[in-house]
């Protein structure tokens, strides 16, 4: 502490006499500075590590093997029988989401369930001239009295006995018809009818039928078909029959023209002549 102490004041005396120096060496100019001396300790520090001495005991023993025991929980569960399935792949189809629009829905009334088939054409006027055959006895020669009146009266009788001669219409048509009624109830009180064609030269030759055609007086009803028997559950009334038949696939098509009259007890058809243009 006191060499630190003579240092300090070495180097001020050191200090104060350069600055009396500059004061001579300057004659013309001289600077005096006045300083308040203040005391200044400087303490010198030395680091001392002194150890701090902690003694342990050691002993030493025999070693001695020791085991030990790994414990286990161990749960006991109920044992369940599990089933499986088949299991079947299933693919799952994933398609576009469209919007469905829905109209006004209507109640519709449907009677007598049947399938008509209705077919529009083109309508056209065809005149169809009716021939009547009117049978007129033929005049004689006037005769008076007795004789003339016996005459008329021979005469009137001779007509009144004369029957005109029975026609047959299927004679004379290359096609012939005929229909049946079947005895079975059907709902709504219809009749099922059923008509059948064939060749009026020879029967037994296969016709190809390429329409029925039946259609009531009103024209409420119309039907078709192209079986070679038609059969059908009608309404009493009157109806209009047509047929169309060939014998071969490229012969000609001839058609045949008949009324058919449905009653509850009995079916009558009524063949006409074909009117040919």
């Amino acid at each position: 502490m006191k060499h630190a102490i003579r240092s300090l004041n070495a180097a001020r005396w050191a200090a104060l006499l350069t600055i009396l120096g500059t004061l001579i060496v300057r004659a013309n100019e001289v600077n005096i500075a006045h300083t308040n001396l203040v005391e200044r300790w400087i303490t010198n520090l030395i680091e001392v590590k002194a150890p701090a001495n902690h003694f342990v005991n050691q002993y030493h023993t025999n070693w001695v093997d020791k085991f030990w025991t790994n414990v286990v929980d161990v749960y006991s569960t109920n044992h369940l029988t599990r089933v499986l399935t088949n299991r079947v792949v299933v693919d799952a189809f994933r398609t576009n989401v469209v919007q469905a629009y829905q109209t006004n829905l209507k109640t519709l009334h449907l009677t007598n369930w049947t399938t008509v088939l209705v077919l529009r054409t083109n309508w056209v006027t065809q005149q169809v001239t009716n021939v009547v055959d009117l049978d007129l006895p033929a005049k004689g020669p006037y005769k008076s009295g007795l004789h003339a009146s016996n005459q008329r009266s021979d005469t009137a009788d001779s007509v009144a006995k004369i029957d005109p001669p029975a026609s047959d219409t299927r004679a004379t048509e290359p096609l012939a018809m005929a229909a049946s009624r079947i005895p079975r109830l059907l709902p709504n009180n219809q009749i099922e009818v059923k008509l059948m064609v064939h060749w009026t030269n020879d029967t037994t030759a296969p016709v190809q039928v390429q329409q029925w055609r039946i259609e009531r007086e009103d024209g409420t009803i119309l039907c078709f078909g192209q079986d070679q028997e038609f059969k059908r559950g009608l309404p009493a009334g009157k109806y209009k029959v047509k047929v169309k038949a060939q014998r071969e696939a490229n012969g000609p098509l001839l058609a045949a023209l008949g009324t058919l009259a449905v009653t509850s007890s009995e079916v009558v058809l009524q063949q006409k002549a074909t009117v040919r243009n």
